[in-house]
């Protein structure tokens, strides 16, 4: 993936008497050089100071050719706001920076403050920026700036990834899922992410069923080497179908470029091939692959957004349960999961029930496979885009060990819920989601990064979604 690259310019007014020039050359700039190897980022840079409008029109072009994505401006000193205005013509995202001054009595040396104030208040109210800029205060090693300068930069690294993926909705969505449509033209405009939905179930199939048995033996030799224990009613030939669509995904992602799938994983495979594919989605996740169920394509643009803050694979869950007497909530799925999510007693290669088949005594109560696991003790965050990409879903958690309430599967206890850190009730959550419409699927990640998922919805002007009190009249939704 490109780097981010961050440029840094200086912004001064040669008429204050402090070291602004001098300390942006000796300090400021060395200093930021190291924090790019240290945070993973490319820095360009205007080495000479700003002093007016003129050198700012020049600094313009120079930046524009060094293509950045995000333009840090130092105020050293108390600028001209003539300075500001070819920089902000550039269209990138805005740092404006201050720093402290070098003497706490006498005349000001360097106005640095003051400087960001005034150019903060023309990108607002004489330019009518939203949030297209943010700020900085302090030396680099301090935490006011450091904390805010990390989030930032995993933020847009985050964005700048997510602009121009590719993602493959494979089959499409999910029969009757119709809360999961999606406008791919808004996909692409809001957001940078083209959706290729080219592919069809059959197109997996005749490629998983045409590999020989030489060349397929990798990869089933691979799914019984992972689990804790392959129950005895997933046969030699169900595991080794399951093998075989696990590999076509694969080649089909390396083939076709794609960032991301979404799989409309039933009924076909259950009926046409006698498996579901949770497992497999487990197993791509758990190597790498992001892939979602049920053709869902905002959500694995979410989880891709969630990948990139944390490091970590994110996976899909439904809410399937809540409990008052703890604040906590069950995140279930049939068995989709990757497998370095369970506990200690690990992930077991089991079969998916038949909804229905224990009343009506169906024989095929059991088809292969799903990734059957509690979760273990971890911090997560749970997110998704939502409402054409004008809101998110958003809160923190932990999933905590708890006395066996879940259904089999892929399955876990939220507890020590929050929301923008402050506490947030059960009750709260399941009104919001239920009262305001919001999709049935739930990407959950591994680290709390709301922080950074907050700052991400700021640059693309998307609104949280509001946990407002619960009532027990109708209450009229928040999302438009």
């Amino acid at each position: 993936m490109d780097q981010l690259k961050i440029c840094l310019v200086s912004a001064v007014q040669t008429s204050f008497w402090g070291s602004g020039k001098r300390e942006y050359e000796n300090k400021y700039l060395p200093g930021m050089k190291k924090l790019s190897q240290e945070m993973d980022f490319e820095l360009c840079y205007i080495e000479e100071p700003i002093p007016d409008g003129k050198s700012a029109e020049m600094a313009r072009e120079k930046i524009l050719d060094m293509h950045p994505d995000f333009l840090m401006i130092q105020v050293s000193t108390f600028a001209a706001g003539e300075i500001l205005l070819p920089l902000a013509d550039t269209g990138l995202p805005i740092g404006l920076w201050g720093v402290p001054e070098i003497t706490e009595t006498g005349a000001i040396p360097n106005n640095s403050f003051c400087g960001i104030n005034m150019y903060a208040s023309i990108l607002r109210q004489y330019l009518g920026y939203t949030p297209k800029y943010k700020w900085f205060y302090g030396e680099l090693e301090d935490d006011l700036f450091l904390e805010r300068f990390s989030i930032t930069v995993k933020a847009l690294r985050a964005l700048k990834h997510l602009r121009g993926a590719k993602i493959g909705l494979i089959g499409g969505i999910a029969p009757g899922f119709y809360d999961f449509c999606y406008d791919p033209r808004r996909t692409w405009e809001r957001l940078g992410v083209k959706v290729d939905d080219t592919l069809e179930f059959s197109d997996v199939q005749s490629r998983a069923l045409a590999y020989t048995p030489e060349e397929i033996r990798p990869a089933v030799e691979e799914l019984r080497s992972e689990y804790v224990c392959i129950r005895d009613e997933m046969d030699a030939e169900h595991v080794e179908t399951s093998a075989r669509v696990y590999q076509a995904f694969r080649d089909i992602v390396q083939e076709r470029g794609f960032d991301a799938i979404a799989i409309s994983c039933w009924p076909k495979f259950r009926k046409e091939m006698g498996i579901v594919v949770c497992a497999v989605i487990g197993r791509l996740l758990e190597h790498g692959i992001l892939a979602a169920c049920e053709g869902d394509v905002d959500s694995i643009i979410t989880a891709m957004v969630l990948r990139d803050l944390t490091g970590n694979q994110p996976m899909l869950m439904d809410l399937s349960k809540f409990d008052e007497k703890d604040q906590s909530v069950l995140v279930w799925h049939c068995g989709s999961a990757p497998s370095h999510y369970a506990n200690h007693a690990g992930c077991t290669l089991a079969g998916h029930y038949k909804p229905g088949s224990h009343v009506t005594g169906a024989d095929d109560i059991k088809v292969v496979g799903v990734n059957d696991m509690y979760y273990g003790e971890r911090p997560v965050t749970v997110a998704r885009l939502t409402n054409n990409y004008k809101h998110m879903m958003l809160f923190s958690g932990d999933f905590i060990e708890k006395a066996d309430h879940s259904f089999d599967g892929s399955r876990g206890w939220v507890g020590n819920l929050t929301v923008d850190g402050s506490p947030l009730a059960v009750r709260n959550l399941i009104n919001a989601v239920l009262s305001q419409g919001y999709q049935h699927h739930y990407p959950i990640v591994e680290g709390h990064v709301e922080n950074e998922l907050r700052e991400v919805m700021a640059w693309l002007n998307v609104e949280p979604m509001d946990f407002s009190s619960y009532r027990p009249y109708l209450q009229n939704p928040t999302m438009r």
